[in-house]
């Protein structure tokens, strides 16, 4: 997807900064884009559960663009251990089920314990929440910044109820009550999304979803 997004970007005539935690998967993506005649495409590492990582970004692309006008956050991970047995088997079978088919034969091949939990926690929420903190003022040099925060139905705002403000201090607390009550169990007692399993990548991309407002009401 994030592949995709940068594509799309840069065929549009945007110049697109491609970042990756990996730098050869990372350089290897620029040089394929490059060679679909998008040259307007650079990379730079990133780590985004890293706030030295994501300042970093931010001096590269004020030195080098002194704005930036989109912030697309993309990384996120779905918090779970997967039994792997045959890779290219699994991928070639997956390969012909449609999304939802695709959806329930991983949830029955995964485990959700949780230090995978707490992993995807700091990973979509925190992480996302470290680069917008790092970019947003860069953003406010545009006529036209915006950020976009990738989510999915998963990250319904209805899963997570009596949100009284949009504070950061508001979204970390939820995000710490999120993780002891699954270490505890009462995630179903206390009214967290559990149906059809995931339930912190659900909350992560809820909470991702109101990162913006929450940092541009807090500035």
């Amino acid at each position: 997807m994030g592949f995709e997004i940068c594509r799309q970007l840069a065929s549009s005539g945007l110049t697109v900064v491609l970042t990756a935690r990996n730098e050869t998967r990372g350089a290897e993506a620029v040089d394929r884009l490059r060679g679909l005649g998008l040259p307007d495409v650079v990379f730079h590492q990133l780590d985004i559960t890293e706030p030295a990582s994501a300042a970093r970004l931010a001096d590269f692309v004020r030195s080098k663009f002194g704005r930036l006008d989109v912030l697309i956050n993309n990384a996120g991970i779905l918090g779970v251990t997967m039994e792997v047995g045959d890779e290219a088997a699994i991928k070639e079978m997956l390969a012909d089920m449609d999304d939802m088919e695709k959806l329930e034969w991983i949830r029955k091949h995964t485990t959700e314990p949780y230090d995978k939990a707490k992993e995807c926690l700091i990973t979509n929420y925190h992480g996302t929440k470290i680069v917008t903190e790092a970019l947003l003022p860069l953003l406010q040099f545009s006529s036209h910044g915006r950020v976009v925060n990738v989510s999915s139905d998963f990250g319904l705002l209805r899963e997570l109820n009596n949100i009284d403000s949009l504070s950061v201090q508001r979204l970390d607390e939820l995000s710490e009550f999120f993780l002891k009550d699954f270490k505890n169990g009462q995630l179903e007692p206390h009214g967290w999304p559990t149906e059809g399993g995931y339930p912190a990548y659900k909350v992560s991309k809820a909470l991702t979803m109101l990162i913006r407002e929450s940092l541009q009401t807090s500035t």
